[in-house]
């Protein structure tokens, strides 16, 4: 699955990321620290202190990175149908653009250039509305692209 994440999202799971290594690491020192000799209260407090940092870093981290994948995993059916939805009327807008074309060269091209705008401007539209989807699950949208592109292509 490609990675669409924003970079300060990013940055916050690297930076998650290595303060619970270093949490680990840090910990680790601890333990051999203390299975040599008693720790001083400064030391055992110090040593408490960067647990706790770690586990509630870990925590939030973690529990914020399941928490994305849940609500991904709640809206992607939705998601998937809604943008077939769209992607059929952006195409059907355009198949009309498409024959506004051809009446413009045919006849009336004043009345024919009024309703050309509108429609290329909901197509536009349409156009907008898929790359919102694709924001949000974008794997299933190049599928789902792909193939609607190869039922066009057999029509």
């Amino acid at each position: 699955m490609k990675s669409n994440l924003p970079k300060r999202r990013a940055w916050s799971y690297a930076l998650g990321g290595a303060l619970v290594a270093v949490s680990l690491a840090f910990a680790a020192i601890m333990v051999f620290a203390s299975s040599s000799r008693e720790l001083s209260p400064l030391e055992s407090s110090l040593f408490q202190a960067v647990i706790l940092g770690g586990g509630l870093s870990g925590s939030f981290l973690f529990g914020r990175m399941s928490a994305l994948q849940a609500a991904r995993d709640i809206i992607r059916p939705h998601a998937r149908s809604a943008f077939r939805r769209v992607l059929s009327l952006h195409r059907s807008l355009y198949r009309l653009s498409v024959r506004i074309e051809t009446l413009q060269e045919e006849g009336d091209g004043h009345r024919l250039e009024i309703v050309r705008a509108v429609v290329n401007e909901q197509i536009v539209a349409g156009g907008d509305a898929m790359e919102d989807w694709r924001d949000i699950i974008e794997d299933d949208v190049d599928e789902i692209v792909e193939r609607y592109g190869r039922r066009d292509d057999a029509r």
